[in-house]
């Protein structure tokens, strides 16, 4: 992803210095909150059963997790470094040309509009909460879980995961959204104004239901003005198919099969959904592309590393 960012950042002129503070940051920050909270959570688990040596158990999963932090204080905010970079390049190279062929393959699975769909589903009422959960819930998700999986799992399980995850954010993120490249319901009239009409009722209802200062709003804003900009910046960037947003939440229901967190991962994935739609910043094609690209990006990632353990254990023999 780097890779890639570094290529396209040169022939877009686009520069990326401005991002490595505010992710590094930002991770550091999220894995020693996180460490704390699971360190806790390990010594009541161990206090429940009176368990002897607590102090002595927890640093040695310290020390046994201590590799795997890397990915979350290193590996994952540069990779966000990279894709951002991209994402910020991706419109000055290719710019937005799909958004009518997805709008109508909406159109053409669910009989209308994702966005039309999902207000009259939702209704207005708790349009606050929505976006609070779409923009505050879902970042806190993100960083919160893909930390606590590092400090907490099976190390060829921690493997799988940040694999899926990353991967399908290079062949979504970067790879689909530069051959299919959509800004999205909200985003898409100011390149394409035909679809002002179509929208327009999105941005209405927003402003009728969100103050101002709303951070959905005030995101919205963000995004549209960070387009088309030579800089690169924390969270810019716009591009709809497929939804990033949806092919975390997929990863979280992959990775929670037969654990108790399946209900509270798949609830988690249906209001993103609806979500996507309900504030234009995706159709609803994006979000099933992105869940079939997670799919088949965990399924690789097992692969993997079934056939990495395969390949150890014959060594050991």
């Amino acid at each position: 992803m780097f890779a890639v960012a570094a290529i396209m950042c040169s022939l877009a002129h686009v520069t990326m210095a401005a991002l490595f503070i505010p992710y590094l940051s930002v991770s550091a920050g999220v894995t020693v909150a996180v460490l704390l909270i699971s360190i806790f959570l390990w010594v009541l688990a161990m206090a429940r059963v009176r368990a002897e040596a607590p102090v002595r158990t927890v640093v040695e999963r310290l020390r046994a997790q201590a590799p795997l932090l890397l990915l979350p204080v290193v590996i994952l905010p540069l990779f966000l470094v990279g894709y951002t970079a991209a994402k910020t390049a991706t419109p000055l190279l290719v710019g937005f040309g799909w958004d009518p062929f997805w709008a109508n393959a909406d159109r053409l699975i669910f009989g209308d509009d994702a966005w039309r769909i999902a207000q009259h589903l939702l209704g207005v009422e708790g349009m606050p909460f929505y976006a609070w959960f779409y923009t505050m819930g879902w970042g806190g998700a993100f960083m919160g879980v893909t930390t606590a999986v590092a400090i907490n799992g099976r190390p060829e399980r921690v493997g799988v995961f940040y694999t899926a995850m990353l991967l399908s954010w290079l062949v979504g993120g970067w790879a689909m959204a530069m051959a299919f490249s959509a800004a999205g319901p909200v985003f898409a009239p100011l390149f394409q104004p035909e679809l002002g009409s179509r929208f327009a009722g999105i941005g209405q209802a927003i402003a009728a239901n969100l103050p101002a200062g709303d951070s959905l709003r005030l995101t919205q804003k963000y995004l549209a003005g960070s387009v088309g900009t030579h800089t690169a910046v924390k969270g810019g960037g716009i591009s709809a198919m497929p939804s990033m947003h949806l092919a975390a939440a997929s990863i979280y229901v992959i990775a929670a099969r037969r654990t108790f967190w399946l209900v509270p991962a798949v609830l988690f994935w249906a209001m993103i959904f609806l979500c996507s739609a309900y504030f234009g910043y995706h159709y609803w094609v994006d979000g099933l592309a992105a869940a079939a690209i997670a799919a088949g990006c965990w399924f690789v990632a097992e692969r993997l590393f079934e056939g990495a353990a395969e390949a150890s254990g014959r060594a050991q023999a």
